[in-house]
């Protein structure tokens, strides 16, 4: 059992969602009871689980389009399942066949919102409270501040510029909000990064707050977003505070990021919390699917027999580096994907299953029968998804030194990983390749390729040559994703992109 999941009555959820742009009436029936925005937001309890409500979007986001975007999308992996018909919008984002109606494009945009929205509340309305200590007042904040950023970021590098508010709306108001320019909406996200950074403690998080983001994690993703930026000065700066702090390091294990017993670690910034749902299958509950979704399809060694979606291409498994009979030699082969002949009890992964015709699927994800008891048959389990590792750190620094000063880091990761040292003298364009290389490999299926893809200065044509080595017919216009059509449809004022 883990520590913290960062739980949330519903009734919480119910007055989150409902307590802007509500009319008051004169006569007053409102049971004495009812959570509502007058009575509620009094106690420092009200504002922590108000916080708490602010990371609960981060579970549909990627249990339920995060991975099916960012992985599928990518060089990485294709759909995998039961064939074109068995999740055909996942199967259009594999071929770039999607359009403005596709519900993984509208799923991540709304739990991008409905977290931006809760934030949005915990920020004007925790300040005012009265009962509430000064440490805990600035964490809530802080965190409030951090998951706003994070929630923009996720936005506007998948769409461009967005509709950008940074107080409560309400649906009408929200049904008129125009899409600002992406350069407002990362002032933003830097402004709250850097807001979160100050609120928020140094410290790690023990007990029943693991998980909770600290000041550590906002530098973490502020490096990030300079690198994305192309701001390398910056980016490089706030990488060696994470990395000079002394409270993160990498595990001495890689395999050790992807246990259920060992979460929220030494080599961990930011992970989205998943617990044992208990429950009936949803993407937006409070257990990861992705264990059931990314297991080798109809094998049994998951509860739920497994889906094999999210499989891992043959350009991907050939970047790992071998020996000179053409073993992978790379330590973070297991623990990222099966291969034909790998074991686990008394299952061997076969040389070709449905859906994935090479053998290969996901494995950071892998959560066996005997630890899913309880979570609703299997459909979903405890383990948590990587948003941000130490690793990733060691990586954002090593590009944004270039190929002097930035080959260090890259092999604090590549040692790890049993690899020898880069080849010294690499030019700076050699260096970036092999850097964007390692972040692959490194942080594989941990929904991050696609990002790469599309930041590389190359772009357009970087991304379009890579999907196109696959047989993908990618287009410059996906550089961006189109704004979902429903949210269109409310709202006049939103300009769809180019292409769509």
């Amino acid at each position: 059992m883990k520590a913290i999941k960062l739980l949330f009555a519903p009734a919480m959820l119910l007055a989150l969602l409902l307590q802007t742009g509500c009319k008051k009436d004169y006569l007053d029936l409102t049971p004495n009871n009812t959570i509502t925005d007058e009575n509620y937001y009094r106690t420092q309890d009200d504002a922590i689980k108000a916080t708490n409500a602010v990371y609960s979007p981060l579970q549909g986001l990627y249990n339920g389009a995060a991975w099916q975007i960012l992985d599928i999308m990518s060089d990485n992996a294709d759909k995998g399942g039961g064939g074109a018909n068995d999740a055909q919008e996942v199967f259009e984002l594999d071929q770039f066949t999607l359009t403005p109606t596709n519900p993984m494009i509208a799923t991540y945009y709304g739990q991008c919102y409905q977290g931006i929205q809760r934030a949005n509340i915990v920020l004007a309305k925790v300040p005012a409270i009265e009962s509430i200590s000064d440490d805990i007042r600035s964490r809530c904040l802080g965190e409030a501040h951090f998951l706003r950023g994070f929630y923009y970021y996720m936005l506007v590098r998948l769409y461009g510029g967005v509709p950008l508010f940074t107080a409560p709306i309400s649906l009408d108001e929200s049904y008129a909000i125009k899409r600002s320019p992406a350069s407002d909406v990362y002032a933003t996200i830097i402004n709250d990064l850097k807001q979160a950074s100050d609120l928020l403690p140094t410290t790690r998080y023990g007990g029943d707050n693991r998980g909770r983001v600290n000041a550590w994690a906002a530098r973490g993703m502020l490096a990030s977003v300079y690198l994305t930026l192309g701001d390398k000065e910056n980016a490089a700066t706030q990488a060696d505070l994470v990395i000079n702090s002394g409270i993160y390091s990498l595990n001495s294990r890689y395999d050790d990021n992807f246990d259920l017993t060992k979460e929220n670690g030494i080599e961990s910034l930011f992970e989205v919390q998943y617990r044992n749902a208990g429950q009936s299958f949803s993407f937006f509950g409070q257990g990861n699917v992705m264990n059931c979704f990314m297991a080798p399809r109809a094998q049994n060694v998951v509860a739920t027999s497994g889906y094999g979606f999210n499989i891992p291409t043959t350009e991907f498994v050939a970047k790992y580096e071998r020996d000179a009979t053409g073993k992978i030699i790379d330590k973070r082969r297991e623990a990222t994907m099966w291969m034909p002949g790998d074991k686990f009890g008394d299952y061997t992964q076969p040389a070709s299953i449905e859906g994935s015709p090479n053998g290969y699927n996901v494995r950071k994800y892998f959560v066996p029968i005997a630890n899913t008891a309880g979570d609703a048959g299997g459909w979903s389990c405890a383990i948590n998804a990587n948003v941000m590792r130490f690793a990733e750190v060691l990586l954002i620094a090593a590009e944004a030194k270039g190929a002097g000063a930035g080959a260090t880091y890259i092999n604090r990761v590549r040692s790890r990983a049993g690899l020898p040292d880069l080849q010294p003298g690499l030019s700076e364009a050699d260096y970036l390749e092999a850097v964007y290389k390692e972040r692959q490999l490194e942080l594989g299926f941990e929904m991050n390729r696609w990002f790469d893809l599309i930041r590389h200065p190359g772009n357009p044509a970087y991304m379009v040559s890579v999907m196109a080595a696959q047989g993908k017919n990618a287009q410059p216009k996906h550089i961006l994703m189109p704004i979902p059509q429903a949210e269109r449809d409310k709202n006049l004022n939103l300009e769809q992109n180019t292409g769509y």
